[in-house]
């Protein structure tokens, strides 16, 4: 039967460890965050379109310029688009006018040779000479000035062309007529498809909607608002540990990233909260983008 100095080790034992557990228990920060893709991407629509397929539904992975949805121009769009390539980088007129300037320079060169000759010999007039010159000189930078805009609108339209091409998937000429196929849409970046807007075939898109979202799943990140007073206890590049209650509060392990600078609302009446981010390996893609995630620092 244990003496009295022994039941009173027990007895201090017993606290000591049901203190220090309390202690750790209260130097553990306990915050809630969302999970959510590190990158999401959608590609918006370059015409009012009419749609022919969808090509992809959640979770399939793409590549960048894989089809995502094939469609159609609507007829006005189209009639709008063949115009614009038809007249192309519209530089004719400007090259027209270089061709002129162009024999004006070489006309008033002639002169000024001429002058120099006579100018030579003392028969002709020096302040002649300089003015004609000037003009040549004049000539010659309406003609530099003209050349970079042409160079200037052909560049741009070649590369209105690069951009139609990724929709077109053929090569595009100016002035020929568009390719009578499906356009794509493409995937913005490799990853994975997120989301689909609800739409079918037959469904019209107006310009600018961007009906798919795309972004990888590995790793993810998981943004959570920290209240300043504890915030001094969370570094950058310091551990943490996750629970997911939607997946019966399976742990990950997860790394700070990142912590914000300024606060999410500069009120002097209110608390400042910062969000740290934090990276999550999601190899077998069990974590999706909105799932509620515990996070103990």
């Amino acid at each position: 039967m244990p003496n009295k100095s022994q039941s009173i080790f027990v007895v201090c034992l017993l606290c000591a460890f049901l203190l220090c557990g309390t202690l750790a228990q209260a130097a553990e920060t306990i915050l809630t965050g969302k999970v959510m893709a590190r990158v999401m991407r959608s590609e918006p629509m370059p015409f009012h379109a009419i749609i022919d397929e969808v090509c992809v539904k959640p979770g399939d992975a793409v590549k960048k310029g894989d089809a995502l949805v094939r469609f159609h121009l609507q007829s006005e769009a189209e009639r709008l688009l063949q115009k614009e390539i038809t007249l192309g980088s519209n530089t004719e007129e400007m090259r027209g006018k270089m061709l002129e300037l162009e024999r004006e320079q070489a006309r008033m060169e002639a002169l000024c040779k001429k002058s120099r000759q006579l100018v030579s010999t003392g028969l002709g007039s020096r302040q002649a000479l300089v003015r004609q010159e000037n003009e040549v000189a004049a000539i010659k930078e309406r003609i530099g000035l003209l050349r970079k805009t042409i160079q200037k609108a052909e560049g741009s339209f070649a590369q209105r062309l690069r951009e139609l091409e990724k929709f077109y998937t053929v090569p595009l000429r100016e002035g020929a007529m568009l390719p009578n196929h499906a356009l794509i849409l493409p995937a913005p970046i490799d990853g994975y498809v997120l989301s689909v807007a609800s739409i079918y075939p037959g469904s019209m898109l107006p310009q600018g909607d961007r009906p798919v979202l795309v972004g990888p799943m590995d790793p993810m990140l998981i943004q959570v608002p920290v209240y300043e007073g504890e915030l001094r206890d969370i570094k950058e590049g310091s551990m943490a540990r996750v629970e997911i209650p939607s997946l019966g509060n399976r742990k990950f392990e997860a790394k700070v990233q990142e912590i914000s600078w300024v606060s999410t609302d500069m009120s002097v009446d209110k608390p400042s909260y910062f969000i740290v981010k934090l990276i999550v390996p999601n190899p077998q893609f069990a974590l999706k983008p909105g799932f509620k995630a515990v996070v103990r620092f």
